[in-house]
């Protein structure tokens, strides 16, 4: 079998949009509790007064309405409090409703944990109460860094010791902004 090569001429040029930043848009007030939930899941973490203020009040929402559990976790990334926050969501069921509030780095980190786990966009609710730290994923060694940077910063990386670039992209997957070696093709 021969290859075919043909020269298409008058083909338009590629045409790349420019990029858009996909940054998080925090709510600037909490979010009302869903009155559909057939259950209610609030999670208060990082601890500080407004995080422990907006989950009473969905608390007390929420319980007039279902059976609602509140989680209070000082550190998503605390093998005791992360085990909390696992088998909280493995004992939510159908119909849950999942109310985050905290610390943007906790709250990104807690959404990923429960999409991963399965939770559905319409079922979680979020209010970030405090903006200094961002979760940062490094591309080269897939580790988060908790940092307080802003996108276009750089950071260090706690996996692999780079310096990296934080990049205006957070992935929900992740709960993270996507980050790459600052220093890469400098030399």
């Amino acid at each position: 079998m021969s290859a075919v090569v043909a020269e298409v001429t008058g083909a338009p040029a590629e045409v790349v949009p420019p990029q858009h930043p996909s940054l998080p848009a925090w709510p600037t007030e909490p979010p009302s509790v869903d009155q559909t939930g057939t259950s209610h899941l609030v999670l208060a973490l990082g601890g500080g007064e407004d995080a422990a203020s907006t989950a009473r009040s969905w608390l007390a929402v929420a319980a007039a309405q279902a059976p609602t559990t509140l989680g209070v976790l000082d550190d998503v990334d605390d093998p005791e409090d992360r085990a909390t926050l696992l088998g909280l969501v493995d004992r939510a069921r159908t119909g849950v409703r999942v109310l985050v509030v905290g610390g943007q780095y906790d709250v990104m980190q807690a959404l990923a944990l429960l999409r991963a786990r399965g939770a559905h966009e319409s079922e979680l609710r979020a209010f970030v109460t405090d903006r200094r730290e961002l979760p940062v994923f490094c591309g080269h060694c897939q580790s988060v860094t908790r940092a307080v940077v802003e996108p276009g910063g750089e950071a260090d990386c706690r996996g692999c010791g780079r310096v990296l670039e934080v990049h205006e992209h957070a992935a929900a997957t992740l709960g993270a902004f996507l980050a790459s070696d600052a220093r890469a093709g400098a030399s």
